[in-house]
């Protein structure tokens, strides 16, 4: 997977590369802690738990092929209907950045979406604005009459994960529309593991975009 920023959702099936490369990338984590004031010792912090991580992109979709590096251009339209269409749909999207000084690989949601036009250009500015998407399992309650004195007691059950006794396989051929990145994320469940798949097949960065429909791969444990 070449350096860049790339956004997937419904598990795969849909997503992007962004066309051009925002100048800055990063994160940003706040605690959440409560100040109180004491008696003579002042103010103090109360730590807790940490609020989740934020990420914040600047960059533009390009109106023309001629600022592309890639050979798949794409319209900004496109991009302007498919985030809108994720956010007002509520998908957690999986937003990717490798080859850089650091990796970030996590689920998130769109918290907002700025796009314009300025001074007559057709390329197509946006701020993209993303937060740490952390699922959870629904609970069921559970209503228990002991008799018809007692008081009425709930308890919340809660619903255990479903588990995938489907066995991993130990190869792969690859298929059209196919990356390293998909096949880790699809057998390992953690697309960042495509690095082992690649050093385990002798596969260089350079061979990453032209890996042949029907390729081998042996598979590392889960």
């Amino acid at each position: 997977m070449a350096h860049g920023i790339y956004f997937s959702a419904n598990n795969d099936q849909e997503g992007f590369r962004l066309p051009i490369n925002p100048e800055k990338v990063g994160g940003s984590i706040s605690g959440d802690g409560e100040k109180f004031s004491i008696s003579k010792a002042g103010k103090i912090n109360v730590p807790k738990d940490v609020q989740l991580e934020s990420f914040e992109l600047v960059s533009y979709f390009p109106s023309d092929d001629s600022q592309y590096s890639s050979s798949a251009y794409r319209d900004p339209q496109y991009y302007i209907d498919t985030i809108k269409r994720w956010q007002l749909n509520k998908m957690p999207v999986r937003y990717i950045y490798v080859d850089g000084s650091f990796s970030i690989n996590e689920l998130v949601t769109i918290e907002k979406f700025d796009y314009d036009e300025t001074g007559g250009s057709a390329d197509v500015n946006f701020t993209l604005s993303l937060l740490k998407y952390v699922s959870f399992s629904p609970q069921k309650m559970k209503v228990v009459k002991k008799s018809a004195t007692s008081k009425t007691q709930v308890i919340n059950k809660t619903t255990p994960a479903r588990q995938n006794t489907k066995p991993q396989p130990k190869t792969y051929s690859l298929v059209k529309g196919d990356s390293l990145w998909k096949v880790a994320q699809k057998f390992l469940g953690n697309g960042s593991r495509f690095r082992e798949i690649a050093n385990l097949n002798g596969i260089k960065d350079s061979q990453f975009r032209s890996l042949p429909i029907g390729l081998k791969l042996k598979l590392p444990p889960k």
